[in-house]
C-alpha cells in the first residue's frame, strides 16, 4: 500500500503501511522528529470493506493527536 502524507496542526506526517498476519501496521513519522510510532489495526470490525486504505488513513490521522513526539535535541 502506498504511503500517506498529511498535515495537522502545522506539522507534516508520513505513514507507511504494512500488512501483518493479524491486520495492518502503520508507521507514523512526524517530519523533523526522530520518533516513529507503530500503530496496529487488527483485522475485524472497523474497516470499510470498500475502502480499507481510507479506514487506515482516518485511523492514523485521528491517532496523531494522542501520540507524543520527542523534541529535536542538540548534540
Amino acid at each position: 500500500m502506498e504511503p500517506h502524507r498529511f498535515e495537522q496542526a502545522g506539522a507534516a506526517y508520513e505513514v507507511a503501511f504494512e500488512r501483518a498476519p493479524e491486520g495492518w501496521l502503520a508507521r507514523i513519522r512526524q517530519d523533523g522528529s526522530p520518533t516513529v510510532h507503530v500503530v496496529g489495526f487488527p483485522d475485524g470490525p472497523g474497516y470499510d470493506a470498500g475502502d480499507v486504505r481510507g479506514s487506515l488513513v482516518a485511523g492514523c490521522e485521528a491517532a496523531v493527536a494522542n501520540l507524543s513526539w520527542a523534541a529535536s535535541t542538540r548534540h
